[in-house]
């Protein structure tokens, strides 16, 4: 085997997708044993089971065994290089400038993932086609990158594995930074880009909900509030995932908000961007700052604790507070929701999007624990249809444009109490509705208008870009690719707010 030919014949069988070639490895004295990925050299028996993308193998032959006859000197080993006359190479054979973007482009001829990644993003960020699967490599770096997944940024996966490349530092870094910029003014505006989730299959709160069957009763943070925040159970401990992201957390404090935690940890999360706002997520990002900087303690307490209300008053003059009930919270939904956050985690909040949200939550439990309220009095009631009667008979003289006309007699009498919205019943013997709006018909119009058209439960809160559809809630919208209704590819995502 000390000849270079007849090593090389005998990688027959070596894969087609190995990251090395079988000539680097037969140059640097292997042979291949056919057994898995194993090679030997044919002087010093020296055997290598494993290869990654980027071996020298001659570096490695070096580093592994120095004393090699054949590494200390080539020629007086009895290897036998193997000689290639020149003129029996092909002209097409002649190594290509790749370092010319559009030689680069050319490579992706038969590129086969184009819906994954296109061929034009991989040759602006330097890199060729192998003619081997997905297998792509830098011209600059000569760093191999494969597995190419969707969403994957070219720039940034060339960046994230080989920061020292030359044409990472004089060409993408300048570009990413540039993008940064034109991303922060797309944050600052709220516009989020939109991606699929990680794992679809826990993409509804319900499918979460069902993975902490075994959770532990003991921590405060419920199934039900990590399920909100994005969070399924890996059936471990106390650790979780993010259905979106993929990120993990795990042993969890008394004081820790999942929410919180969410964006501290991953604040590159669409799903949390979404639902909080990057106000929030920029929030928590400096709380953890702070943390860090030791200006933050945590609270270890299991129950709630007691608040006092002289505690409660000082944080309903702080900002977040000032902030909700500047834009028309009512003062006694901020309070509670104010006093639950210190009673479970002693810390109000410090960023108002947060305070707003809980707010508004506590408004829609309300509201769905009072479907048909009742109305306030029989007393209320009675005016009600006493100033209808008063309005019938100011039109009759044509002053008054007409949209209720009731038949009415000259007597009245106290109407009997009726089920709510059935006036005819209520009104004076003798009094009948010819013509009514029915205002629950409407109410229920208005309701399906601003339903979520995925869940059909909760409010619509997300408007498509670019289509500009408002269509589904904070919860559904992450899970989708397409529109709903007009079926168009989604790219980036507005958070709106129903008022």
């Amino acid at each position: 085997m000390n000849i270079e030919q007849n090593r090389l014949e005998t990688f027959n069988d070596w894969p087609a997708d190995a990251s090395v070639s079988p000539q680097r490895i037969a140059k640097a004295g292997f042979y291949f044993t056919r057994n898995n990925l194993e090679v030997e050299c044919f002087s010093c028996g020296l055997k290598i089971t494993t290869w990654n993308y980027g071996d020298q193998v001659m570096a490695r032959h070096r580093s592994l065994k120095p004393n090699c006859p054949f590494v200390s000197d080539p020629a007086s080993s009895g290897n036998i290089p193997a000689v290639v006359s020149p003129l029996s190479i092909p002209s097409s054979s002649f190594p290509l400038d790749y370092k010319n973007e559009s030689e680069r482009l050319a490579s992706f001829d038969n590129w086969p993932i184009p819906q994954v990644v296109s061929p034009e993003d991989l040759a602006r960020a330097g890199f060729y086609s192998l003619k081997n699967g997905d297998n792509t490599k830098c011209a600059f770096c000569k760093g191999v990158v494969r597995a190419w997944e969707p969403n994957d940024i070219p720039d940034v996966e060339h960046k994230r594995h080989f920061p020292a490349c030359p044409f990472v530092i004089t060409t993408i870094n300048p570009r990413l930074h540039s993008s940064d910029n034109g991303q922060l003014a797309q944050d600052q505006l709220g516009v989020q880009k939109h991606n699929g989730p990680k794992r679809a299959d826990y993409g509804t709160v319900e499918a979460r909900l069902r993975t902490f069957s075994s959770w532990s009763p003991h921590l405060i943070q419920t199934p039900d509030l990590l399920a909100q925040a994005g969070f399924y159970y890996e059936g471990m401990n106390d650790q979780v995932r993010c259905f979106h992201c993929d990120g993990g957390l795990r042993h969890w404090d008394p004081d820790d908000d999942p929410w919180t935690e969410h964006a501290r940890w991953f604040p590159r999360c669409s799903f949390v961007n979404l639902v909080k706002g990057q106000d929030f997520v920029t929030a928590c990002s400096l709380e953890n700052l702070n943390s860090s900087n030791g200006q933050n303690s945590k609270i270890q307490a299991k129950k709630r604790r007691q608040v006092s209300n002289e505690e409660l008053q000082a944080h309903m003059i702080s900002e977040p507070a000032l902030t909700a009930l500047g834009i028309g919270i009512d003062v006694q939904r901020v309070r509670r929701a104010m006093k639950e956050k210190l009673e479970l985690t002693g810390q109000g909040y410090s960023h108002a999007d947060a305070l707003v949200e809980a707010s508004l939550n506590m408004q829609l439990e309300e509201e769905d624990g009072f479907e048909n309220p009742p109305l306030a009095s029989n007393q209320i009631r009675n005016n009600l249809v006493a100033a209808l009667i008063d309005f019938s008979k100011g039109t009759d003289n044509g002053n008054t444009d007409q949209t209720l006309q009731p038949n009415i007699p000259q007597q009245s009498s106290t109407p009997p109490d009726c089920p709510r919205g059935q006036f005819d019943a209520c009104a004076p013997s003798g009094v009948k509705f010819e013509k009514s709006v029915s205002l629950e018909e409407e109410n229920r119009i208005l309701k399906e208008a601003r339903q979520c058209k995925i869940c059909m439960d909760a409010e619509v809160g997300i408007v498509f870009l670019p289509c500009g559809h408002l269509a589904t809630c904070v919860n559904c919208a992450p899970n989708l690719e397409d529109c709903p209704v007009c079926r168009s590819v989604i790219k980036a995502a507005v958070r709106t707010f129903l008022s």
